[in-house]
Parts: C-alpha cells; sequence; structure tokens
C-alpha cells in the first residue's frame, strides 16, 4: 500500500469558461486507485481516506458509481460461470511446460 497525505482532499476545478474538469492529484490518486478501493484491498486508514474524498467530490463518485454498476453487472453476467475443466487442464498442461521457446 502507498502512503497519502493525511488532509482533506479537494475538489476538481472546472476551467473558467471551457467546460472542462481538471482533476487535481489527489482525484488523479484516487481515480487510479479505483479499483483496489472497490475490491476492498486497501488497508482501512486509505479505504477511510478514499470514502471521505469520494464523499466530497462528486466527479471522482461518479467514476467510483461507474466502477461499481460495472463491477455488479459483470458479477451477475459471468459470476457464476466456471472456465471448462479442459481449458483447466490445457493451462495446467502449458504451466508445466514452461515458457514457448
Amino acid at each position: 500500500m502507498t502512503t497519502h497525505e493525511t488532509s482533506a482532499l479537494p475538489e476538481p476545478e472546472t476551467v473558467a469558461g471551457s467546460g472542462h474538469t481538471v482533476l487535481k492529484p489527489e482525484c488523479l490518486h484516487v481515480l487510479s486507485e479505483l479499483w483496489v478501493f472497490l475490491d476492498n484491498e486497501l488497508d482501512p486508514d486509505e479505504r477511510a481516506r478514499m470514502r471521505a474524498h469520494l464523499d466530497d467530490c462528486p466527479p471522482c463518485l461518479d467514476h467510483s458509481d461507474v466502477g461499481e454498476k460495472l463491477k455488479a453487472l459483470l458479477h451477475r453476467k459471468c459470476g457464476g460461470d466456471a472456465a471448462p475443466e479442459v481449458l483447466r487442464e490445457k493451462l495446467l498442461q502449458a504451466l508445466k511446460a514452461g515458457p514457448p521457446r
């Protein structure tokens, strides 16, 4: 895990008149760690910092919501599927054989 500042993370800024949102470094970090957050793989302190940022930053929260919906969709559509046994056997054989020459 990486360590981060403990201060409250600022919201993204909109460039006046441009209609473009400029994400601050803190937002870029949060978005780069979003999947780790959604997979619940962060330590409790980092998870709390991420949650606090998402609660205070609508653009980052929007990305988080999309990620959560995508994960739910993938789980719903692919969660119960198991790979065919023959695929598992072929993969094990390939791993035992080593890298191709």
